[in-house]
């Protein structure tokens, strides 16, 4: 049997005898080890780790030596040869294993490292709170917090990454004792926590959720010069040592102090909004758009994606869906929809972030991300510059809560990745019309057509049932021309809806004979139009050239062998284009009987294409400036296809 302690002092213990290490190297090594438990270090890491970016040139022949003076110290001899990858140590045996590049510290219970044990009490505590038991929360936090015993890796050398690990270990403490402090607090045991409280912010001068909390615990117990005396050095150590004032919360609470207000009103708990990883016991930002209320269909989709997200899984993994799907198939739609179902399965906010401003370029999505965090609670002032800062900021504050953000309109997976929370606890649907960028991790969902039963089933809500009495046979041509999409459907009914005068037979006749106005036709602030434009504005050159192509043959299927034939040189491989294609919903791919593939336009999409193509090519006729391979490529092909 081992036990790890690395929350302190480091502690090796095999069978009841004390076989820690003293080298620092060896520390070192070892402690990269735990750290990875069950994982491969890598050489180059352990190297990094050693000594930075000038190891010296017996540098492999000195790691194998540490790694074997492990193997003794620790009693872990029977392995030192290495073991065929793969391969597992007897049951119940740890062993540091020669891996392919690397090595690996094999232990069937992680919870014999301290780091281990304090993340699952600290996991479990959290569990606790959400199920409304906070009083066995704050027992089981406390139980956490006592596994340390000094500052993280304390005597040990560190280098970049154990300096990391470092600093992230001691942030998860303070998280911990931050809502430790907070519940208890609220359960009014401010008495029993008073000199830890007093430690903590010793420790941390400038860290204001612990001034805060030690100011209500010093005023509650009757000591208000005390609870005035901690916030003035509060204030004098951000002044000297950062420039800043103490937060609006706090300046708040020193004035309830001054007034003497608070004292006898019984324990509440702190709201501090200063640091990061504050757990609020306040409402969560709740940012879901409305619900839509003519949804149809998508009882599959909904389910796989419910199933996915929001059952108890053992897993510790962050949960992410992407939903797919062609312009105009109701991808934020579903979405809202799903994430309005879920909603009381993540009790602590919903986030709704739309990144269509910053596919558009108008925004940056550092600028979104700070908003985001904002609506979390934490003040611009209060955050750092930089889009990865901002990120790491965003996945400290989401580490210990369970919170459900709904990412629409990505463009590409580094995107979503920048907006990903950090805890386990939480869960992301992100919307993507480019299925070729999206994340390699998660579930995928992609959204097909309506049927036509659910297709009139939607007109029918937005229109009313009555208007298809009425014209039965145009409605049927309406939802035709509509093919499935309900950002067309929903456009079309609306337009009745505006004109009561209309009958569906006269908007059918005008739609047959201006292809135009059903494009442009709105439903809310977006047409099908805008959709297909904003998709095609996004693809490389070379996709858009192919693309082109398509939009010329009379025929509506291409084979894989024909676009290779007409396929300029220079462009790239047809069929890696074509899938990319189809991947990004612009095309669509067909299986004979034979199963040879063939590509086509869908008819609504081609249309859109080509009068976008149109414009764009009048655009230049007339002097004004197109965006990069707008022109050129289809110039020459729309005056037949135009009204086809």
């Amino acid at each position: 049997m081992i036990e790890i302690g690395l929350l302190g002092s480091m502690r090796i213990r095999r069978n009841g005898e004390d076989v820690t290490p003293s080298a620092p190297k060896l520390r070192q090594v070892l402690a990269l080890l735990v750290l990875n438990v069950n994982s491969l270090v890598s050489v180059d890491q352990l190297c990094e780790e050693l000594w930075e970016d000038h190891p010296p040139l017996s540098a492999l022949t000195t790691l194998q030596t540490y790694i074997y003076q492990l193997r003794r110290r620790l009693l872990l001899a029977t392995e030192q040869h290495g073991a065929p990858f793969g391969s597992r140590p007897p049951h119940g045996s740890p062993a540091i294993l020669t891996r392919v590049g690397g090595y690996e510290l094999r232990l069937d219970d992680k919870r014999s490292v301290d780091a281990y044990r304090f993340d699952r009490l600290a996991e479990q505590g959290m569990a606790q709170l959400r199920t409304g038991a906070p009083q066995e929360a704050a027992d089981t936090l406390k139980s956490a917090l006592s596994l340390w015993h000094g500052g993280a890796l304390v005597d040990v050398s560190t280098g970049r990454r154990l300096s990391a690990w470092s600093t992230q270990l001691e942030e998860r403490r303070k998280s911990v004792q931050e809502q430790r402090f907070s519940l208890e607090l609220e359960l009014g045991r401010h008495q029993a926590v008073l000199d830890e409280l007093a430690e903590a912010f010793r420790g941390h001068p400038t860290h204001e959720a612990f001034a805060g909390q030690f100011m209500r615990a010093l005023h509650r117990c009757g000591r208000r010069p005390d609870a005035l005396n901690a916030f003035r050095t509060l204030r004098s150590h951000l002044v000297e040592e950062l420039g800043l004032e103490p937060s609006a919360q706090l300046q708040r609470l020193h004035q309830e102090v001054l007034a003497d207000r608070g004292h006898l009103r019984g324990p509440a708990p702190a709201k501090t909004e200063a640091g990061p990883g504050t757990r609020a016991l306040v409402p969560g930002p709740a940012q879901l758009p409305a619900d839509v209320g003519d949804f149809v269909g998508r009882e599959r989709e909904l389910g796989q994606l419910e199933t996915f997200l929001g059952a108890d899984r053992s897993s510790s993994g962050m949960r992410v869906v992407e939903v797919h799907g062609p312009p105009g198939v109701g991808k934020s739609a579903f979405a809202v929809r799903a994430a309005h179902r879920l909603r009381p399965r993540f009790p602590d906010g919903q986030l709704f972030i739309d990144l269509s401003a910053v596919g558009e370029g108008s925004r940056q999505l550092a600028d979104v991300l700070s908003a985001c965090l904002t609506a979390c609670g934490i003040q611009r002032r209060a955050q750092p510059a930089g889009l990865d800062e901002l990120s790491r900021l965003f996945r400290t504050w989401t580490a210990d809560r369970r919170v459900l953000v709904v990412v629409d309109d990505a463009l590409t997976a580094s995107q979503i990745r920048a907006v990903l929370p950090g805890g386990s606890g939480c869960a992301v649907i992100a919307t993507n019309r480019y299925r070729a960028h999206s994340l390699s991790s998660g579930r995928k969902i992609v959204l097909p057509a309506l049927s036509s039963k659910e297709s009139l089933q939607l007109y029918d809500r937005v229109a009313g049932e009555r208007s298809r009495q009425e014209d039965p046979v145009a409605v049927q041509e309406l939802m035709g021309m509509c093919e499935g999409l309900p950002l067309a459907i929903r456009a079309v009914a609306g337009r009745l809806t505006a004109r009561p005068g209309w009958s569906a037979a006269r908007l059918a006749l005008r739609l047959r004979g201006n292809h135009r106005t059903l494009l442009e036709l709105p439903d809310g602030t977006q047409s099908f139009m805008t959709t297909v434009a904003a998709s095609h504005r996004h693809l490389p050159a070379r996709s858009r050239q192919l693309l082109h192509l398509l939009l010329q043959r009379e025929r509506p299927h291409w084979s894989l062998a024909e676009v290779v034939a007409r396929l300029g040189p220079g462009i790239g491989d047809a069929e890696t284009l074509l899938e990319y294609l189809v991947d990004v919903h612009l095309v669509q791919e067909h299986l004979t009987p034979d199963g040879e593939p063939l590509y086509s336009v869908p008819r609504l999409t081609r249309q859109a294409l080509i009068l976008l193509l149109r414009g764009t090519s009048m655009g230049c006729t007339n002097g004004r400036t197109a965006g990069a391979g707008d022109v050129g490529d289809g110039v020459t092909l729309m005056k037949a296809d135009v009204h086809r």
